[in-house]
């Protein structure tokens, strides 16, 4: 097992389930909760998001994304400042780590258990949010997706992730997009 020190920069829950990529949806974010810290629920999800208690083998029950690639992002299509990852829509929001390391594997964050399933692809609600070349710089590093498996909260805070994979914490956020996604 290899422990790793991260950051939990954001937390956002949606109450309610408003975006499936159509073209008449409020995409600007005004319908996600920011979060000081959020209540996990095993095979259940985040306590008020709008995918909690959707079924205990839902494949999303939260979903992550990593700040680095959002500062790529950022950077690759020149946005300004004001906009922050929280347009793409992910719940969890971390620093110095390689999501795509936990793609189908178990991992812990302080404590709580998590199973890694897919990789969370972009949609295309954010090249109306974000920018219209947003889902093409995404392709690839759009989040993960993963089962909560216990109980537990989770702040804005430094943090501890366990899992039984290596990765390099100094280059998370620039791995190479892979040839498949699972």
């Amino acid at each position: 097992m290899a422990s790793y020190p991260i950051e939990i920069l954001g937390l956002y829950i949606a109450p309610e389930h408003r975006v499936f990529g159509k073209n008449n949806e409020d995409v600007g974010g005004e319908d996600l909760l920011s979060k000081e810290e959020v209540k996990l629920v095993s095979d259940t999800g985040i306590e008020g998001d709008r995918f909690f208690k959707l079924r205990p083998d839902y494949n999303g029950h939260v979903t992550f994304f990593s700040q680095e690639v959002w500062d790529e992002v950022v950077n690759e299509l020149d946005l300004p400042d004001s906009m922050g990852p929280e347009l793409i829509r992910r719940n969890i929001i971390v620093s110095g780590v390689d999501l795509k390391s936990l793609y189908g594997a178990a991992f812990e964050i302080n404590g709580i258990q998590f199973v890694g399933t897919v990789h969370c692809s972009p949609c295309p609600a954010m090249n109306r949010a974000i920018d219209p070349a947003a889902t093409k710089a995404l392709r690839g590093r759009g989040g993960l997706r993963a089962q909560v498996k216990s109980n537990g909260s989770l702040q804005k805070e430094s943090a501890v992730l366990i899992a039984d994979v290596l990765f390099d914490q100094e280059n998370a956020g620039t791995q190479p997009i892979l040839p498949r996604l699972p």
